[in-house]
């Protein structure tokens, strides 16, 4: 080799050993890169394939060498003469099979296939992914439109319509049984009207054999498949029909009908497909039975509606009245709340009663699961009087006042008496709530106010005011067990949006009001010690791991957005401690996490545990944590030298030395590659580092000369040589 022939493979293998440690934005990207990197290596022209489709594809270079490799894809693998093929990934590198090539550059060749299949995997998983998400999405979008019908003619065009969309066909149809036949009830995409009328009996067509046999049936070539009889082909070549696919429709045992679609193009159904097919008869089929059902019930309240109205009588409900007040009275002197105000109202007068906040939502409410729909966006009001919501004239709205404001209003559904005593009886009800709303309100911001004391106590206190803390904590039925963790969110854009908008003070502080209402009761998920302070908000939470703390912030943030869509929060997380007392700590990680979240942007939500090096560069001077993010890394490896005579540590700083080579850093350490392999997958599985990621090396790379100089005192811990 000539002395610039050897400048070249050296800059070729430093090139390629670049390139495998970066990670491109697509695999044709990676595949362009790997071309010039492996062509200056080689010093011929080379060639990124891969299998896709049942063949072998360029992925870039000039496609020499593509005929050498194997017809049958990538299961035949081998290095062969112009050829490096692997069964991992479907990518192969191909070049001229006249030029031979050395074993070195042979060897960086095939950890760039292996590269290079990741990245093909990599994207791969992520169309999978996305595929899966928006399969999710549309399920769910059909499932609520289906279980939103009533009438069953509209459930059945539904069904049909929307089946038709998800499955990407060209005729969709919904037979339903009738004795011993299925007839055709919704048809969509037909051009031949007897498609619309179709009837067949058990074994006729692809529907007759699923009525015939109860299971899905798919069809790839409908005039040529001999499993399904030829009743139908006539009207297949007028509907121009290629493939077929249909699913029964069962509740509990059950044979109710048939779903089915058609495509008029050459296509194959998949199992995704027939997944798909069966989910969405699942939910027809409950749709279905919704809609007999629905009529039915109609029927039955509306007789019970009758014989209700029929039993009551003014003299009755004077009656009731009086004592429905007096009992009202003892309700609320005795401090009872709202859901006993109508648990009583609504066991008195025998009908539907639900309270209501400004917001829309429910706060308490007895036999009343479908008011919901009922609760007009704004009922006007007459002077305090109750009013008929628009939607039903038996269903009926009165404000409920408290500390001058409106704060919502009771709703009455089926009721019997007349509209003068009722609108009496509402006035008592909304006094009523008035004075539970007004006592709970008190008990609430009492036990607030306790629960942000011992919250601040907690985390900057002394060690005898959180020892304290800690004790009222448990008398407010606070849990303080488990791992704990200091949530540290900042609202950021107050200032934006009150210029925007032209929010005066009370408008901003009634908008972070609202910000910690959300995160001291949101869905039961909810924090009692949580306080906000300006845009800065602090809460403490148990028993979460990253995951479920990150899902935790998400979920405040989405609810919050959900009701302040302008508003961003960001987020920063504390490590889990199982002490009280050791809450001063986890705010400053916290603080540490969110100064980590606006600084890098990208994410919302940053835990502390995931900062790595950062964390040791914006944490305080007094308390940088060198010790423990050094233990993190080779705590596990230092014990494991120690138990197991190993020598893990010393592999570890040889790999680094070598340029993360593990050829060279075998030959350093005078043994073989594949126990220099072992030694470094041990060295993930102790410490979750991904050596092939440049963030987790620097990591390692760091923790390891911070442990040379903590460590001085012993360093054959950490020598390299030894």
């Amino acid at each position: 080799m000539t002395t610039l022939d050897r400048v070249g493979a050296t800059t070729g293998v430093d090139a390629l050993g670049r390139l495998l440690g970066t990670v491109p934005p697509s695999p044709d990207a990676a595949a362009e890169l790997l071309v010039g990197a492996a062509t200056l290596l080689a010093g011929t022209s080379m060639t990124v394939a891969a299998w896709r489709d049942g063949r072998w594809q360029v992925l870039a270079g000039s496609g020499v060498g593509m005929a050498g490799l194997p017809p049958g894809g990538p299961s035949a693998t081998g290095d062969r003469s112009g050829r490096i093929v692997g069964p991992d990934g479907a990518a192969a590198l191909c070049w001229d099979p006249e030029v031979r090539l050395a074993a070195e550059p042979v060897g960086l060749l095939r950890q760039a296939r292996v590269w290079m299949s990741l990245q093909l995997a990599g994207a791969r998983a992520e169309d999978e992914e996305y595929a899966a998400t928006v399969e999710a999405d549309a399920v769910r979008e059909v499932s609520r439109r289906l279980l939103s019908v009533r009438d069953l003619d509209q459930v059945l065009l539904t069904v049909s319509e929307q089946t038709l969309r998800l499955l990407e066909s060209d005729i969709c149809g919904v037979m339903l049984r009738e004795g011993d036949v299925v007839r055709m009830r919704a048809c969509v995409g037909n051009r031949a009207t007897q498609t619309a009328r179709l009837t067949m009996r058990r074994g006729q067509g692809v529907a007759g054999l699923v009525f015939l046999t109860g299971e899905p049936a798919r069809i790839d070539s409908y005039l040529d498949d001999e499993t399904i009889s030829d009743d139908f082909n006539s009207l297949a070549e007028r509907e121009e029909t290629r493939s077929a696919l249909a699913v029964p429709l069962q509740l509990q045992g059950e044979f109710l009908g048939v779903l089915e679609v058609w495509r008029r193009r050459h296509s194959v159904f998949t199992d995704r497909d027939m997944r798909r097919m069966v989910t969405l008869a699942d939910f027809a089929t409950i749709a279905i039975d919704n809609a007999r059902l629905h009529d039915e019930q109609v029927a039955a309240a509306a007789e019970l509606s009758r014989a209700h109205e029929a039993l009551q009588n003014q003299h009755t409900l004077l009656d009731r009245a009086s004592r429905l007040q007096q009992e009202l009275l003892r309700i609320v002197v005795g401090g009872g709340g709202l859901p006993a105000v109508t648990r009583t109202v609504a066991t008195e007068l025998g009908c539907e009663v639900a309270v209501y906040g400004p917001d829309g939502a429910r706060v308490a409410g007895h036999r009343a699961r479908d008011l919901v729909s009922r609760l007009p966006t704004s009922v006007p009001t007459r002077g305090g009087e109750i009013v008929p919501t628009p939607e039903d004239r038996t269903s009926l709205a009165h404000p409920v006042y408290a500390d001058g404001d409106q704060v919502g209003q009771v709703l009455f559904a089926r009721c019997g008496p007349s509209q003068d005593l009722l609108a009496a009886v509402a006035g008592q009800v909304a006094m009523a709530c008035s004075l539970a709303l007004m006592r709970e309100r008190a008990v609430g911001r009492a036990r607030a106010e306790a629960a942000e004391q011992v919250l601040w106590d907690l985390l900057q206190g002394s060690v005898e005011h959180r020892l304290a803390a800690r004790t009222r904590a448990q008398h407010l039925g606070i849990a303080l067990t488990g791992g704990l963790r200091v949530l540290h969110g900042r609202i950021e854009n107050v200032e934006v949006l009150t210029a925007q908008h032209g929010w005066d003070t009370s408008q901003v502080d009634r908008v972070r009001r609202r910000v910690l209402r959300i995160v001291r009761t949101l869905h039961g998920r909810g924090l009692s010690l949580a306080s906000l302070r300006g845009d800065l908000l602090v809460a403490v939470a148990a028993d979460l791991d990253r995951i479920g703390a990150k899902n935790l912030v998400n979920a405040f943030s989405g609810a919050v957005h959900s009701e302040l869509p302008e508003l961003r929060l960001r987020w920063g997380i504390s490590r889990e401690y199982h002490e009280a007392v050791d809450l001063p700590s986890a705010l400053n990680e916290a603080r540490t996490a969110l100064s980590a979240a606006k600084r890098f942007g990208g994410q919302d939500v940053f835990l502390y545990e995931e900062l790595g090096i950062v964390r040791l560069l914006l944490g305080s001077g007094d308390d940088p944590d060198l010790q423990t993010f050094v233990d993190e890394v080779t705590g596990p490896l230092l014990d494991y030298d120690r138990d197991n005579d190993g020598s893990l540590i010393r592999t570890l700083r040889a790999f680094f030395d070598a340029d993360c080579s593990q050829k060279l850093a075998a030959d350093r350490l005078f043994v073989h590659h594949k126990t220099l392999r072992y030694r470094l997958e041990r060295i993930r599985k102790l410490t979750g580092l991904d050596l092939g990621r440049h963030e987790d090396r620097m990591r390692a790379d760091f923790a390891l000369r911070l442990l040379q100089v903590t460590r001085h005192d012993d360093p054959e811990d950490t020598d390299p040589g030894r």
